[in-house]
């Protein structure tokens, strides 16, 4: 097997970025970068068995960041895998949120909600070095991997992983999601990669993909201070006006992604 045979079984497959992919796939199967796969002629017959079962995978278009078991966030690497939402660039806009409303050295406490993978709770730790973050997710599988990164970051002291909680006393300065917001209708729309391979708790926001909000809405209300902040992504035009008109809370700002949609709404508990 070459380099080249690599490419065109995923180019054949309807994969969109088969080179990359293919030296992607080839360094991870044999634990080697991309000046030393350029160097190889040939790939032997065991490195070739490595490299087609990682190709059988992909080809069945399971998403290439569970192949690897990583996927970049904000400038980092993070651990994900079968059972946890894949970090995406969008998601981004809720680390510029934070921003937005508290200072680097500001020393604040966060929960977020539908925690997943950790990537945007590890971020915020980094980022903001006196916080606090409270990670939250029904699912064993995601927090499996929210603890990975936060061991893999050395975030343990300032952060806790739960499963469920009540909380009832006004404990925290920020409430951040990013929420399961897909319509259910629409999920057997979504790209294979999504539809067919990542956990569904994780995309499906009910009937009109705000029965989520309206629950992290209700919760805030109990749990969070007076003055402090919500951060949620958004999938819609529809969610966004709902959100901002909700009782008890103010919207501060909305930040756009690079296809200029609202994806990051900002409220204040009034």
């Amino acid at each position: 097997m070459r380099l080249d045979d690599v490419q065109q079984k995923l180019k054949g497959a309807g994969i969109s970025n088969p080179f990359q992919e293919s030296l992607w796939i080839t360094g991870h199967a044999l634990g080697i970068g991309s000046a030393e796969i350029f160097s190889r002629d040939e790939f032997s017959p065991d490195e070739s068995r490595k490299i087609d079962a990682l190709i059988s995978r992909r080809i069945n278009h399971e998403p290439l960041q569970y192949i690897l078991g990583e996927a970049d966030f904000y400038g980092r690497d993070f651990h994900v895998g079968p059972g946890v939402l894949i970090p995406r660039h969008d998601t981004e806009t809720l680390i510029d949120g934070v921003k937005e409303v508290f200072d680097r050295e500001e020393s604040f406490t966060f929960l977020d909600w539908g925690t997943g993978s950790g990537c945007i709770a590890a971020t915020i730790l980094l980022e903001f070095p006196r916080s606090f973050g409270v990670m939250l997710d029904v699912s064993h599988d995601a927090l499996t991997y929210a603890r990975k990164n936060i061991n893999r970051y050395r975030l343990n002291e300032r952060s806790e992983a739960l499963t469920q909680k009540i909380f009832d006393s006004e404990q925290f300065n920020l409430i951040i999601s990013n929420p399961p917001y897909i319509p259910s209708g629409e999920i057997t729309g979504l790209m294979r990669e999504v539809r067919n391979f990542e956990p569904h708790n994780a995309l499906d926001g009910g009937n009109d993909g705000m029965t989520f909000y309206r629950e992290i809405l209700a919760l805030a209300l109990k749990s969070l201070k007076h003055g402090g902040y919500i951060i949620f992504e958004t999938g819609n035009l529809q969610q966004v006006n709902e959100i901002e008109t909700c009782g008890g809370f103010e919207a501060v700002s909305k930040i756009f992604d690079t296809g200029n949609f609202p994806r990051c709404i900002i409220l204040r508990r009034v």
